[in-house]
C-alpha cells in the first residue's frame, strides 16, 4: 500500500561534484588503484568549497598493440602531468611491467606529497561527467604556489566539452509499427487498461 502524506520525508540534493571550467585552490586529498570492470588508478580531488572530482584512467585495451602501445604512452603522460605537480620530474623514473604495477609505483611515489598543495585545474565533460581532459599535449593542472593566474597555461580550448552532452532526439513517429502493416489495439471504456 502507498501512502503519500505531507510527512513523507524526501530530500532535495545538489551535486556536490566540480562544475567544468578552471578551478583554483583544489587539493589532491587521494590516490588509489582498484579492479572493476577492469583495473584502474584514481586520482580524487577537492574543491575550496567541498566540491569533488575523480579522475579515473582504466588499464589501456585492445587487439591492435599499436594502438594499445599508444594509450599507454598518452596515459603516461597524463599522468606524469598530475605527478609533476607534486614530484621532481626526475625522481619520477621508474619501469613496471604491469597496469597493477605502474599504478602501485605511482602511488609509492606520490606517497603524501600532494596534502596541503593547492591545485589549478581544468574540468571538463568526458561522457556523462566532469572530470581532467584526457589529452596530454595541453596544460591541465598546475600548482598555485609556482605558477601564478597571470602566467598560467591552462586554457579552455576549442576542443573542450564544457556541456553536459545530450541525448540523441527522439524520433517523432505517432506509431512506428502503422509502416509494417501493424494496427494497434482501440482502447474503450471497458478495457482493463
Amino acid at each position: 500500500m502507498y501512502n503519500i502524506t505531507k510527512d513523507l520525508p524526501f530530500e532535495s540534493i545538489t551535486s556536490d561534484f566540480m562544475d567544468t571550467g578552471i578551478h583554483e585552490n583544489v587539493e589532491m586529498v587521494k590516490v588509489e588503484y582498484g579492479k572493476a570492470t577492469n583495473e584502474f588508478i584514481a586520482f580524487y580531488f577537492k574543491g575550496e568549497n567541498g566540491e569533488k572530482l575523480v579522475y579515473t584512467q582504466w588499464k589501456p585495451g585492445g587487439i591492435d598493440p599499436e594502438k594499445v602501445t599508444e594509450k599507454e604512452l598518452n596515459q603516461m603522460s597524463r599522468i606524469k602531468q598530475i605527478c609533476m605537480c607534486f614530484i621532481p620530474e626526475e625522481k619520477f623514473v621508474f619501469q613496471a611491467n604491469t597496469f597493477e604495477d605502474f599504478a602501485k609505483k605511482i602511488i609509492e611515489l606520490l606517497g603524501n606529497t600532494y596534502v596541503g598543495i593547492k591545485l589549478r585545474v581544468k574540468v571538463v565533460y568526458s561522457g556523462n561527467y566532469t572530470s581532467l581532459p584526457n589529452y596530454w599535449k595541453f596544460r591541465f593542472i598546475e600548482r598555485m604556489d609556482t605558477v601564478s593566474k597571470e602566467k598560467s597555461k591552462i586554457k579552455i580550448l576549442s576542443i573542450d566539452k564544457l556541456t553536459r552532452p545530450t541525448a540523441d532526439p527522439i524520433p517523432s513517429v505517432s506509431n512506428p509499427f502503422a509502416e509494417a502493416g501493424f494496427v494497434a489495439p482501440v482502447l474503450t471504456n471497458d478495457s482493463p487498461f
